[in-house]
């Protein structure tokens, strides 16, 4: 008799590549626990990306489309025809899962997927609808995620909190010297995208704070379209010889200025979870975050850091000098935000919270409990 193929998970992404952000962390996330999952279950696995690739996944077979959405919706919709073979999906964003919406209960397979935040902050198409409601398992990657979702749609069927990690990999690419030189030490750093259509992010506010901050100097990584007026507001606030503006830069150089800076801030209004705290608390620096977001599920005000109101600058100004003025207290709340990342944010912390949340979608459906 031929050998049965074992049953089949598979992880269907929003975009996997290096620079593909928070989306692309959970995608990368939920890939390495499925690959463990998988070889102790007995599953193959397999992955649908909806991205140009980029991010080296050795030893997981993953299909690129480049932005095609319907041809990366049509892959799915094949999968599921042999139902034999495809056991169940794992969904890294809303978006993609759009696509269940559309098949007959006979052939769609049990599904999960993450709500990241913003995606679920806003009233949900008809699809966006079907899809969360036919899900067997949603996981919010933050409590605050979950609260503003349930704003827009009440009628949301349960939703679980599954807090995200950092993945446990050598940083890609090689540390840019001249970057690095350029920055020196004991800045304050923020990192994020500068986009005209997330300055909740708070860019300005701690341009104004710096202002207020004699002698202090600011290095800001990333890039985006809104970077050109960032720059020019920093010259007409006189900041232009106290503010790096480094443009994107690759992991191997970004985590070396966690390591030299003296603060990590990022004032941010609208962040489904906020993984630069977790890469400033690996770093053992502490971090200045706005309350009313996740933030405040990360950072512990007066513990591991300060938690300011969201665009008060008198108040950014007064918790970034205390922490420059008293390195000692610097210190210490940076020491005890790495030993929080270490106990409530590492990988196996995720992968613990992760598995039961498998089980229950590969189970059969007389052994589901909802």
């Amino acid at each position: 008799m031929p050998r049965r193929r074992p049953r089949r998970l598979l992880l269907v992404s929003a975009g996997l590549a290096q620079d593909g952000g928070g989306t692309a962390v959970v995608g990368r996330l939920a890939l390495a626990v499925l690959r463990e999952y998988c070889a102790e279950r007995g599953f193959e696995l397999r992955a649908l990306d909806l991205g140009r690739g980029g991010a080296p996944l050795p030893e997981i077979p993953v299909r690129h489309f480049g932005g095609r959405r319907w041809s990366l919706a049509r892959a799915v919709w094949r999968a599921q025809l042999e139902p034999a073979q495809v056991a169940a999906l794992v969904f890294d964003h809303l978006g993609p899962s759009r696509c269940q919406s559309a098949l007959p209960r006979p052939l769609r397979r049990p599904h999960l997927v993450f709500l990241n935040g913003i995606e679920v902050w806003r009233p949900l198409s008809w699809d966006q609808q079907r899809a969360l409601r036919l899900a067997r398992v949603r996981l919010a990657i933050s409590e605050h995620t979950r609260r503003r979702a349930r704003e827009f749609s009440p009628w949301l069927p349960p939703v679980e909190v599954l807090p995200l990690a950092l993945e446990e990999r050598p940083a890609w690419g090689t540390a840019d010297a001249a970057t690095l030189a350029r920055c020196g030490r004991d800045f304050i750093l923020m990192v994020g995208r500068m986009a005209a259509a997330e300055r909740y992010k708070g860019h300005d506010q701690m341009l104004e704070a710096l202002a207020r901050l004699s002698g202090a100097r600011l290095v800001v990584a990333g890039d985006g379209d809104d970077r050109p007026r960032l720059e020019a507001r920093a010259e007409a606030l006189g900041l232009a010889d106290r503010v790096v503006f480094t443009r994107f830069v690759d992991e191997a150089t970004l985590h070396r200025l966690y390591e030299a800076c003296a603060v990590f801030v990022m004032p941010s209004r609208d962040e489904g979870f906020g993984l630069a705290y977790l890469e400033a608390m690996r770093a053992s620096k502490p971090c200045v975050a706005a309350r009313g977001c996740a933030a405040e599920e990360i950072v512990i005000h007066g513990e591991t850091g300060a938690l300011v109101r969201y665009g008060d600058v008198e108040g950014l100004a007064g918790a970034l000098a205390g922490l420059l003025g008293d390195r000692g207290q610097a210190a210490r709340w940076g020491l005890a935000g790495r030993r929080r990342w270490e106990q409530r944010f590492g990988y196996d912390a995720f992968r613990a919270g992760l598995v039961p949340h498998l089980d229950r979608l590969t189970a059969s459906p007389g052994d589901v409990r909802h």
